[in-house]
């Protein structure tokens, strides 16, 4: 699942490197894991605290991004309303896994690609390009075959997916917005630190809490908060600067294809054929938008974060 992103090219030269697209496909593949891992905890702990024991160990493996300053702490305020988006996004996907399948769920959070600019022309009042809304309605009826009676029908898990959709959508929006004025280490632990906040504090009113320390929890813990948020955090620091941010995006997008590999390796889940060709049609809506959005800006004129939208971002 993929992690805020787009913002971070502020922090790093723009020298070109020629490893970064192997890197940014490590990023991918990393993420890819994390749905995974997270139904593999889900196990043993209940969402909203499985997810705030997360993301207070990504809080603290973190903390090495921050660097002191005036400037560190006007982006520690700043990521606090990034932060409730980045919660409610997150929350809405770990509880959605209670009732679906990890491969659908990377799929349906893919859609957040194609929603993106819905939300651009709400909140920047930016026009929408023509490929940008061809991907949404491209992608539309991959989610109608992705959930299909054919392919096990839908479930209250994707809606809370399709949910995450949206708020990592939003969540992409507002960081272009603000992301080129803060410094990102302090963007980042400020919404990590929301995050594991608003879990924590929520699970006893939103849920029945339960947490049972085990080997497989434990591992998941570690999976989501260092692999999937804090080693992707810094290959995208040091990689994604160097890398033109469509391209960038075009290999994002297959998050859903390694998600699904990982899927079948740790529960031997498999999709049928219509689900399968759902997914690839939401994988052509994905790339639609991406090359749809190259290079757009918002009526101010900073560029739209070609973020990774969410550990598609579990």
């Amino acid at each position: 699942m993929r992690g805020t992103g787009g913002y971070y090219t502020t922090m790093v030269g723009s020298r070109r490197n020629p490893w970064a697209p192997l890197a940014l496909l490590g990023v991918a593949i990393l993420w890819g894991t994390t749905f995974a891992a997270v139904k593999t905890g889900l196990a043993d702990s209940s969402p909203l605290l499985f997810l705030g024991a997360r993301f207070v160990i990504a809080s603290v493996a973190a903390l090495p991004f921050l660097r002191r300053g005036r400037g560190t702490r006007a982006a520690l305020r700043a990521g606090l309303p990034l932060g409730i988006v980045y919660a409610l996004g997150f929350a809405a996907q770990t509880i959605g896994l209670t009732t679906t399948s990890p491969s659908r769920s990377a799929f349906l959070t893919g859609l957040n690609v194609a929603i993106v600019p819905l939300w651009a022309a709400l909140v920047l009042g930016r026009k929408p390009r023509p490929l940008s809304v061809l991907g949404l309605v491209v992608a539309l009826p991959g989610m109608w075959l992705l959930t299909a009676p054919a392919a096990g029908g839908w479930t209250a898990g994707d809606s809370w997916t399709v949910a995450c959709a949206v708020l990592f959508a939003l969540h992409v929006v507002l960081v272009g917005r603000v992301g080129d004025r803060f410094h990102a280490g302090g963007l980042l632990v400020s919404q990590l630190v929301v995050t594991s906040g608003l879990a924590l504090g929520g699970a006893p009113l939103l849920e029945e809490p339960h947490f049972r320390l085990s080997a497989p929890l434990v591992v998941a813990l570690l999976v989501t908060a260092l692999l999937g948020t804090v080693a992707t955090t810094w290959l995208q620091l040091r990689f994604q600067p160097a890398i033109d941010p469509t391209r960038a995006g075009l290999i994002f997008a297959t998050e859903p294809v390694f998600a699904s590999f990982f899927a079948w390796l740790v529960f031997r889940e498999t999709l049928p054929p219509t689900a399968w060709l759902g997914g690839a049609i939401i994988l052509a809506g994905m790339a639609l938008s991406e090359v749809g959005s190259a290079g757009a800006a918002d009526p101010a004129g900073a560029p739209l974060a070609a973020a990774p939208r969410t550990e598609s971002r579990p």
